[in-house]
């Protein structure tokens, strides 16, 4: 039996965490007991600014965003699987 994060990988998702003041999509490419990792060019660009020089010399990051910080977390799904729900 699947637990709801593992559910989550590979999905499309908008989030918000408390740091920035507007949400980002990106796709989650793998979780854990206490997060997840998100694949989103906004927030990496988003980033960058934040950091100033510090991810300058990083290429295509990856972001870890603990659950605990975490605002809220929009996720959809496949159309078959909503129409069952």
């Amino acid at each position: 039996m699947s637990s709801p994060k593992d559910k989550l990988v590979n999905r499309t998702v908008v989030v918000k965490v408390s740091l920035f003041t507007r949400a980002f999509s990106g796709t989650i490419t793998a979780a854990d007991e206490t997060g997840f990792f998100l694949d989103s060019a906004e927030m990496t660009a988003a980033l960058r600014e934040v950091t100033g020089g510090a991810m300058a010399n990083m290429d295509a990051p990856i972001v870890y965003l603990p659950f605990s910080k975490l605002e809220w977390l929009i996720s959809s799904q496949p159309k078959a699987a909503a129409a069952h729900a």
